[in-house]
């Protein structure tokens, strides 16, 4: 576990990241690390990786086999990042456990004199910053892993590093780029289903099966051909709006075992700031909108390819009658 009860006598590794108060005990919350660390930090580290930087962290002297005394500060600097999502993560997956007092006559909320507990707004606002700091940090952290690779090798063994060398879009920031997130790991999430989609579907059917496998082998490698490198960005731009397009009213759903359930927030007397979700004429607009933008981009990826053809000899060029096209998005349509 990334924080341990002897550096955490007076909670001194947990202060560094959230001011809480000294009457908190660390075998209190311990669990809720632990359980948090094994749910967050472990399937995005793999197995490998997270076995090395826990052994160092345990015991950094002697130096573990695979950590030198140059990248020894590398590891250090990923800790505090492992730490600081992590503890924020334990607080808001927990938030409700920790809130209550559980002893044999039941379960109690917590309450005194001089202490009283959260408004429901306060809750939700509270449990809301420690998520999305928690998540945001993740994406500092995997940040930081892939901009030092050369020291952190072991990360090329777990399957989130595969995953995200070979997608076209591989993270929040490159996503945020094109389409804006408020550079949301939480959102990036969500929408890594529907990228996916498009991929399979749109881009595949555009790139031709021999290319889209090319271009994915080619970017599973180090250093991938420089005629890939120049066609991500030409990828990239209609797969986010595309994937927007679908992914506009599935955003707000959640699946639970009694059924679909649309989340959104009311207002209520404490809170002035209310957040609604669009209405169907809206949510409609926008994916039309996000759709037309992926289609005339998509447009720019095809004229860049049979411009490039000789770059690219996996791409077979549109041939045939003139008279068989597509329809989308002409003023006029061929029967």
């Amino acid at each position: 576990m990334f924080f341990k009860s002897t550096a955490n006598t007076k909670l001194e590794e947990v202060r560094k990241f959230i001011p809480i108060s000294l009457a908190t005990t660390f075998s209190n919350i311990s669990p809720f690390i632990q359980s948090a660390e094994v749910n967050y930090i472990l399937p995005l580290l793999g197995q490998p990786l997270y076995g090395l930087v826990q052994k160092f962290y345990d015991s950094p002297t002697p130096l573990p086999t695979g950590i030198t005394l140059e990248s020894s500060s590398k590891y250090n600097i990923l800790i505090e990042h492992i730490q600081r999502s992590l503890i924020n993560l334990t607080y808001w997956a927990s938030f409700d456990f920790m809130n209550i007092l559980m002893n044999d006559s039941g379960f109690h909320r917590q309450e005194s004199d001089h202490e009283k507990s959260l408004f429901k707004y306060q809750e939700d606002s509270l449990k809301a910053g420690f998520k999305n700091n928690g998540f945001d940090a993740l994406d500092t952290m995997l940040g930081y892993i892939e901009s030092n690779i050369a020291d952190f090798t072991l990360f090329k063994e777990s399957a989130n590093y595969t995953e995200r060398k070979t997608s076209f879009i591989p993270n929040t920031a490159d996503f945020n780029k094109i389409f804006n997130i408020n550079n949301s790991r939480l959102v990036f999430l969500k929408i890594s289903r529907y990228i996916s989609q498009v991929e399979d579907f749109e881009i595949q059917s555009c790139l031709g099966a021999t290319l889209f496998e090319k271009v994915k082998s080619e970017l599973a490698k180090d250093q991938p051909d420089a005629q890939v490198i120049r066609l991500i960005p030409y990828i990239q731009k209609p797969l986010a709006h595309l994937a927007i397009a679908r992914a506009g009213f599935h955003l707000g759903i959640n699946v639970t075992d009694k059924g679909l359930f649309f989340e959104s927030q009311n207002a209520t007397q404490q809170n002035s700031h209310v957040t609604t979700p669009l209405s169907d004429q809206q949510y409609f607009a926008l994916a039309r909108s996000s759709e037309n933008v992926g289609l005339a981009y998509m447009d720019r990826l095809t004229g860049f390819l049979s411009a490039n053809a000789l770059d690219y000899p996996e791409y077979m060029l549109p041939g045939g009658s003139p008279l068989i096209r597509t329809n989308t998005g002409k003023t006029t349509f061929w029967v």
